[in-house]
């Protein structure tokens, strides 16, 4: 973590709006990542980010040492992750849409057209494979690519032992390479 963005999260919990306000505005495009391979549907996406800041802004006191907030952050992810589902599963209105139904991406000229179209095609293929793993592959998966925790990280955040941990990113990994080389074969 940077000098300036601990200075922000020491001064945050220490109760100064501004800080506080400057460390939200850096920790949102983290917490929209995670989510984005987290959640199928990208309908409230923007409601559970703004919910999770809603949380870091409230509990940021109970922080006691600037060094853990990457993982205290995350924790907050997860949990709120989690909650979602239950809520979800709740109003017995939990669907998955098709997301190349919903994804558009405008394409960048100054690169080759059809490297982007396959680029895009590739990062819709690996957010797919993603979202279509089971939970328990799902989190430590992403924490692991998307955030770059370590495994121990991952271990304590998920409450698992270390060699579950690599257990699982291993086998979330190859079945993302396994789609990944299906579609491959079929183009």
């Amino acid at each position: 973590m940077d000098s300036e963005k601990n200075s922000l999260i020491t001064r945050a919990i220490k109760n100064d709006k501004e800080a506080l306000g400057r460390l939200l505005r850096s920790i949102q495009g983290d917490i929209y990542s995670m989510l984005f391979y987290l959640k199928k549907d990208e309908n409230d996406l923007s409601d559970l980010a703004q919910e999770i800041l809603l949380k870091v802004s409230k509990k940021i006191y109970q922080l006691k040492n600037p060094k853990y907030f990457k993982t205290w952050l995350n924790q907050i992810i997860i949990n709120s992750y989690y909650d979602y589902l239950r809520k979800q599963k709740k109003k017995n209105n939990y669907y998955d849409k098709n997301i190349e139904d919903r994804m558009f991406e405008i394409p960048d000229y100054r690169q080759n057209l059809s490297q982007n179209i396959i680029d895009n095609e590739l990062d819709l293929i690996i957010k797919n494979s993603i979202n279509n793993l089971p939970i328990k592959y799902k989190i430590p998966i992403a924490l692991r690519e998307i955030q770059g925790l370590s495994y121990d990280e991952i271990s304590n955040l998920t409450k698992t032992s270390i060699g579950t941990v690599k257990s699982r990113i291993s086998r979330a990994r190859a079945k993302i390479k396994d789609d990944i080389d299906k579609y491959s074969r079929d183009v």
